[in-house]
């Protein structure tokens, strides 16, 4: 087994259930009878909303945009997942459905915007919401132009105060940082911004696809370059002198790539850049006074693709180290150090790689990668129109008050959350996230209900599952029913039959294994294979979870899962690093039997993200 680590190498592969109010019966035959709410407030309970509901493959789709121009906005986004998938083999990672709202009239996005992210320097089209498992992306597609202090661009025929929102760029640049968000440890803030803006500037056909193209840096838009014009003219004609003609206002500026961004303004000075972090102004806000977002393209750019790849290796081993330690310039110099003639070594300071990228926006030399199809067949196939139907107060409900939670807005999700249920929606994922908001929120009486309900209903959500198996467990531990204050067999069945009924259902958590093992643990019960087996998939999945290994390897020693025993413990003996804790695998190791030869037939599991373990027949 190997321990997880950030996916680095990856960048170089591209370099109903209706309930009453008694309810059904939870797993112990008691009855549950669901809070009941009290409005006492009008304003708590929202008036019905109008907003439309689709799926595709990872999301829930609510949007209040035009059918028409929701379809463009997703054929267009599946277009370039297809596109992303060539260029960027990215292993599938399995996660619960992302919430994709696109706000198209009334100004509903503002109310998504995070708690403490509104100033004057600050400008928003679209988000990125993250807490735990729970993801959500939001789109703008109201905006057409946004207001923002003075970007600093001198281009003729520009207005430096506003910049114009292309809708498609701003859904892929959220998507990357999706992506990117699920590596643990999590890359560096600078690192995700600036293969976001690589990769949300790919060119998509059917028959080819252009990647890490820069813009000519002299080029302007077409209005602007009419309105130049126009004011030239009018400038040359004597109108604008005596007053008899009005200068046009300029153009909306446009998001441009750094060489044209970064020209004629000062970098960052690398520490204050390597500083920010994903919660900073400066990465949740990358469109505007932009400088940080510009310089992390500028940096990733050169360092993949500039120049023919010279500072790859080197960047790959600053990229690695700096997400598991504090940056500094001795660490960066540590990483960019190049071999001299002599024998010795060069190492790029602060300074130097600053000149470096300075250097680099005013003279670009890169190489860009552009991939066509070589027979009939197209590279990129153009999707079916998105089905949409009238989305349902419930679904209204949980997938906006989901997200408001992850926004920080939690009294404005409890509206959105209890108004179905207040209508007289019970389906199961509501009720899931009414119990897990209340789990949240310190009511853990009143999450137990509705997650049991949920249960009973058929909710498939992991973290619904998780929640209330911790539940289950609490009250079992405060009250063990078996002998010597262990955990009953009942008691163990109930905690398990949440975790093994969402086990398979995305996303894979470890704290469900975790809770699987302490539940063994604590139980006068013995695991039959099969339970074992669901241990060693944890293990497997996430091989540095060491208690998890250590009780997965003992269990399969009881179960005579001898080759899975022996792999565990090797694996605890190499990679734990607390010396108390190695000893424990090196005593467990000592008292296994032989293990025997693998069967030439056996399969090593499928999923494994570790040293191979035989599994019998």
């Amino acid at each position: 087994m190997k321990p997880a680590v950030a996916s680095v190498a990856l960048v170089l592969a591209f370099s109903g259930l209706a309930l009453s109010a008694q309810e059904k019966p939870a797993g112990d035959g008691i009855i549950i009878e669901l809070p009941k709410f009290v409005v006492t407030d009008s304003r708590e309970l929202p008036q019905p909303e109008s907003w439309r509901y689709g799926t595709m493959p990872g999301f829930e789709v609510l949007s209040n945009a035009s059918a028409k121009g929701t379809q463009r906005l997703l054929r267009d986004f599946d277009m370039f997942r297809q596109a992303l998938s060539l260029i960027w083999p990215m292993p599938q990672r399995i996660s619960q459905p992302t919430a994709l709202i696109i706000c198209g009239k009334g100004a509903k996005f503002d109310k998504f915007i995070p708690t403490g992210k509104v100033s004057a320097d600050t400008a928003f089209a679209s988000l990125f919401l993250k807490k735990a498992t729970q993801t959500a992306i939001v789109i703008d597609l109201e905006s057409t132009t946004l207001n923002v202090l003075d970007l600093g661009n001198t281009d003729a025929g520009t207005d430096n105060t506003t910049i114009s929102v292309e809708h498609d760029k701003q859904l892929y640049r959220e998507y990357v940082r999706y992506l990117l968000s699920g590596n643990e440890p999590r890359l560096p803030a600078w690192f995700e911004e600036g293969l976001s803006q690589i990769i949300m500037r790919m060119q998509v056909d059917k028959r080819y696809i252009e990647f890490a193209k820069l813009e000519d840096p002299n080029t302007i838009s077409a209005a602007a370059g009419l309105i130049a014009q126009m004011n030239e003219a009018n400038a040359a004609a004597g109108g604008g002198a005596d007053g008899d003609a009005a200068t046009l206002a300029g153009a909306p500026a446009e998001d441009r790539d750094f060489p044209a961004a970064l020209r004629r303004r000062a970098l960052l000075p690398l520490q204050k850049f390597f500083d920010v972090t994903h919660d900073s102004p400066e990465a949740t806000n990358t469109l505007g006074n932009n400088r940080w977002g510009k310089q992390a393209y500028a940096f990733v750019h050169l360092c993949l693709y500039g120049y023919k790849g010279k500072y790859q290796k080197q960047f790959m081993t600053f990229l690695q180290r700096s997400a598991r330690e504090p940056v500094t310039e001795a660490m960066f110099k540590e990483c960019f150090r190049f071999p001299n003639k002599n024998g010795t070594f060069k190492e790029m300071s602060y300074k130097d790689m600053l000149m470096e990228i300075r250097s680099y926006c005013d003279f670009t030399v890169y190489e860009a990668k552009i991939f066509k199809a070589t027979g009939k067949e197209d590279l990129v196939i153009p999707p079916k129109p998105l089905e949409l139907r009238d989305a349902t107060q419930s679904e209204i409900g949980r997938i906006k008050g989901e997200t408001l939670v992850l926004a920080g807005h939690d009294k404005l999700a409890r509206a959105e959350l209890i108004a179905p249920y207040q209508r007289g929606e019970r389906e199961a994922d509501l009720l899931a996230a009414l119990g897990l908001y209340d789990r949240t929120h310190e009511e853990p009486e009143r999450a137990r209900k509705f997650l049991e309900a949920a249960f009973n209903a058929k909710t498939k959500r992991p973290d619904a599952g998780l929640e209330l198996a911790r539940l289950r467990y609490a009250d079992a531990n405060a009250k063990p029913a078996g002998s010597g204050g262990a955990l009953s067999a009942a008691q163990t069945t109930a905690i398990l039959e949440p975790l093994l009924a969402v086990r398979r259902s995305p996303p894979h958590m470890p704290a469900l294994y975790d809770l699987v093992a302490d539940t063994w643990m604590r139980s006068e019960a013995k695991p039959k294979r099969d339970d074992v087996m669901v241990l060693i998939d944890g293990a497997q999945l996430f091989p540095t979870r060491m208690k998890l290994i250590y009780v997965a390897a003992n269990f399969a020693a009881d179960v005579n899962e001898l080759q899975a025993a022996h792999a565990l413990a090797d694996h605890g003996i190499k990679y734990t690093t607390d010396p108390a804790g190695k000893k424990r695998f090196e005593d467990l190791k000592a008292t296994l039997p032989p293990a025997p030869p693998p069967e030439p037939s056996a399969m090593p599991p499928s999923d494994a993200k570790a040293a191979p373990v035989t599994k019998k027949k």
